[in-house]
């Protein structure tokens, strides 16, 4: 396993979602909610193999419940356990009051479920959240720093949103969806913001839906659009010898600034393949970075957003 620091903390670049182990969650033969034991099992899997850091939050069903009772069973058994980011939120926004009832409210929920004091690290689920009352976020969370209430202070985001304003909200880290084929907070300069703030930067949504793994003889033909960008996605794989799944993971892992990739598994043996995949990662050189920005600079908008794959006309 592949490690970094950031902000004092050492953390391995891989990430483990969790929202499978909390609730029913996407399609195909593990979409079912896994079993407690199978859920530990999966857990204790990604530790043994290096994996140090957990992502999850208080509305991915009871993962937080699950996680809290697998890190106590590990504490009795003398075993270590993951730094965790959890995320809170929606919140009720009424007054100044009721915001901060709310936020202390999920906060000490999520401290409950983890069996925790204090939260490695404690995320707003909604930067919509940050954006209606900005300041009276910073200054509950800073109330809470002082209480004790959570180490390190992060914002979720989606590419839509201000990146400007995430790098200058004085928070420690975020989450972002990063992609090889979309390069737009690249370009504007919004990642390279958040880059300069010293926030760490933890990156979900690599695969694109699971874009890279298509070919492009296979695609449903409402996606035909994409078919020419895949294919010059798979010929630079080839060209730089890496599976494409290895590839979109260089590509994130090289951006400067980029702390840790966000990957979700349904099984330990998945977990495993992960695993595999981020020890493959190369550092790609700035001629493969620039190869790959002029495959993919200018591309069609509708490659890069999925609700777009099959409802257009």
């Amino acid at each position: 396993m592949k490690y970094i620091e950031a902000k004092g903390q050492k953390l391995s670049r891989f990430s483990l979602g969790t929202v499978q182990i909390g609730m029913t969650y996407g399609l195909g033969e593990f979409k079912e909610k896994p079993s407690e034991d199978a859920a530990f099992a999966l857990l204790d899997q990604a530790m043994e193999l290096g994996v140090d850091n957990l992502d999850t939050a208080n509305n991915y069903g009871d993962a937080e419940e699950v996680i809290g009772r697998w890190m106590a069973k590990r504490r009795a058994d003398g075993k270590t356990v993951p730094w965790v980011v959890t995320k809170i939120g929606p919140m009720k926004h009424g007054s100044f009051d009721i915001l901060r009832d709310d936020i202390l409210r999920q906060t000490e929920g999520c401290c409950k479920n983890l069996g925790v004091e204090t939260l490695d690290c404690l995320m707003l689920h909604n930067f919509s959240d940050y954006e209606q009352d900005a300041d009276a976020i910073r200054k509950i969370f800073e109330e809470m720093k002082q209480q004790n209430m959570y180490k390190y202070s992060a914002i979720s985001a989606y590419s839509y949103n201000d990146y400007n304003m995430i790098a200058e909200s004085g928070f420690d880290a975020t989450q972002i969806p990063m992609n090889v084929f979309d390069w737009g907070k690249i370009e504007d300069g919004g990642i390279e913001a958040i880059a300069k703030s010293g926030m760490m930067m933890f990156i979900r949504s690599v695969f694109l839906q699971g874009l890279v793994f298509q070919k492009p003889e296979k695609l449903d033909s409402r996606m035909a659009f994409c078919v020419p960008y895949l294919q010059k996605y798979l010929d630079l794989c080839s060209e730089f010898e890496v599976s494409p799944a290895v590839l979109a993971l260089s590509f994130v892992l090289s951006v400067p600034g980029v702390t840790t990739a966000v990957l979700g598994c349904d099984t330990p043996e998945q977990a495993s393949q992960n695993c595999q995949l981020f020890d493959q990662t190369i550092a790609l050189s700035n001629d493969q970075m620039n190869k790959l920005h002029d495959a993919f600079h200018g591309i069609d908008p509708r490659v890069i957003n999925p609700g777009c794959w099959y409802n257009h006309t």
